[in-house]
């Protein structure tokens, strides 16, 4: 039985992959405590030893698979690369660029002190730093390197040793830095520098609070009995309070629309939206609630709205909701604001960027025009556009072939590079104009998801039984290695970005998580603070890190080797 399932693997290597694969998966959910090694680290870990029975693998499966991830990576991180290069993300910006020069510099010291080969170092580089796709970008620029296969097959094993080495410490270093060394470094409590921020937003503001509320909005109806609101009109009743919005009134089996002038009476019935924390405080503001079918049937809906308008982009929901509204009710409410994905905290003072989606509930005609004005509604479609992201493919393929010369020295982007700039382009792009390259949310995950998981796979595969030799010579070298190029590069920039650059504590932490692309630490972050506002900080340096650190996998390669 044994000896059929090697001889199955052997003959159709892609059930290694996808045995691989589906183990990986399988293996990476496991807990140990909060620590776990993901889809990645464990798709590799399961390549490296289903591969000890030796395989042929396509080295093409590789590149394949790297493609569909990297080009997911710049599709997603488009709009936010673009939206970001402005003075109002400067600091950011620069933050994520010390990080990733320093996180270089690492790895070539490292390089120079234990003379590892292109790729040890390039491993190391992506293991450490928890990166894959320095190792996906290394990967092609091994390719071009003058080396006949077998050299390129050893140098492809020990960049998969590295990887797996120091992977672990990786996950685990950075998560521990950036939520338990670093606030003690700077003598920091988590909470209550979340709180101090959240003042500097907004949210001291009462009035500002319920205008953007936590949670979502109900609908209830109201027979007005002896309440205050009887002899009041509807405006100055919602200014009384600005949690609730009328929007229809039945009086006498009379339907009456939404007017703010109307003069409320005993015995009318009133259909409202309310914030969900103030239904309690209904029946004493406007009497006993009811069921009441056309009180409650008035129109409304829900919708996302994609901020496009150059106008809106830089500035705060506070400046953004007074220019919109002014002194009329508009009737709808934020549910959430999210930047690639991630929630922001719904507060006054949170700066809005091109890209940025707005959850909105509310009056029909309201959301329609909030959104005409906003931007654009995000439909919810499940159909992407392949021939324009195979094409996209393609095309930037093509260009990571075309090269140049600085003096004598060769100058490529390379698949991956040629791949990830295209992706960046069309994803800014799609963000505009969404009949172009539609690419939806499910399907991105889809496409970095599996095609980074199934890249670990294969280049677990590929390592073969010479991985064992190497984990044994330079195993205890690329430990050493790996604490230093993962604890270096956060703690210069922790100190540079919090006084050179004046970045507000939890700005700060976010931004540590996002420049290392990793977001178990800025969870770690949310979780002890209780608080959304590390995102502020980790979407920007996220963008720009994903490009900076896919760059640095052809320079580690050219240097090394």
């Amino acid at each position: 039985m044994i000896d059929f399932f090697v001889h199955a693997l052997r003959a159709d290597p892609e059930i290694a992959v996808f045995l691989a694969i589906g183990l990986g998966v399988l293996v990476g959910r496991i807990q140990i405590g909060s620590f776990h090694l993901g889809s990645v680290a464990g798709a590799l870990l399961m390549g490296l030893i289903i591969g000890q029975v030796g395989l042929e693998v396509p080295h093409e499966l590789k590149s394949v698979f790297f493609v569909l991830f990297i080009y997911a990576v710049g599709f997603k991180s488009g709009p936010e690369f673009f939206g970001c290069l402005n003075r109002g993300s400067l600091k950011l910006v620069l933050f994520s660029v010390v990080l990733c020069a320093t996180a270089l510099g690492a790895i070539l010291l490292m390089n120079a002190i234990y003379h590892f080969d292109a790729g040890f170092t390039a491993g190391l580089g992506a293991g450490a730093l928890t990166d894959t796709a320095i190792m996906g970008t290394a990967s092609s620029a091994i390719a071009q390197l003058g080396l006949d296969d077998a050299a390129k097959n050893q140098l492809y094993s020990h960049m998969a040793v590295a990887y797996a080495i120091t992977y672990v410490f990786g996950t685990v270093g950075l998560v521990v830095f950036v939520g338990t060394i670093a606030p003690k470094l700077l003598g920091v409590d988590l909470r209550t520098s979340a709180r101090e921020l959240e003042l500097e937003l907004g949210i001291a503001s009462q009035e500002e609070m319920t205008s953007i509320p936590y949670t979502r909005i109900v609908v209830r109806a109201h027979l007005l009995s002896d309440s205050a609101a009887q002899g009041m009109t509807v405006s100055a009743l919602e200014h009384l309070h600005p949690s609730i919005t009328i929007e229809r009134v039945v009086r006498d089996a009379t339907v009456h629309e939404r007017d703010p002038g109307m003069l409320l009476k005993q015995g009318d019935i009133v259909g409202v939206y309310a914030l969900r924390e103030d239904v309690g405080q209904l029946g004493q503001w406007l009497g006993a609630e009811i069921d009441h079918p056309e009180a409650l049937s008035f129109p409304t809906r829900s919708a996302d709205i994609v901020l496009t308008n150059t106008a809106f982009a830089g500035k705060t929901v506070h400046d953004i909701r007074a220019a919109l509204v002014g002194s009329s009710r508009l009737g709808c409410f934020i549910d959430s604001i999210t930047r690639q994905g991630l929630a922001l905290p719904l507060l006054p003072n949170t700066v809005l960027h091109k890209g940025d989606v707005i959850a909105i509930t509310g009056r029909t005609s309201s959301v329609t025009m909030l959104a005409a004005q906003l931007g654009r509604v995000r439909e919810r479609s499940y159909k992407s556009d392949i021939a324009v992201h195979s094409l996209g493919m393609v095309l930037g393929a093509l260009l990571g072939m075309v090269s140049a010369h600085i003096g004598m020295i060769p100058i490529e982007l390379g698949v991956g590079g040629g791949v990830l700039l295209v992706a960046l382009l069309i994803g800014w792009y799609n963000s505009r104009h969404p009949e172009f390259g539609a690419l939806p949310p499910a399907a991105q995950w889809a496409f970095s998801e599996f095609g980074l998981t199934a890249f670990g796979a294969v280049v677990g595969l590929l390592a073969g039984p010479p991985a064992i030799a190497a984990m044994q010579n330079e195993g205890v070298a690329l430990l050493i290695s790996g604490v230093v190029v993962t604890l270096l590069p956060p703690l210069v920039s922790l100190y540079f970005g919090r006084y050179v650059l004046r970045l507000h504590p939890m700005v700060l932490f976010g931004a540590l998580a996002g420049a290392q692309t990793e977001a178990a630490s800025m969870n770690k972050i949310i979780e002890q603070s209780g608080s959304n506002t590390p995102v502020i900080g980790f979407t920007v340096c996220y963008a720009i890190s994903n490009v900076l650190l896919a760059v640095c996998g052809p320079i580690i390669v050219y240097i090394a080797s």
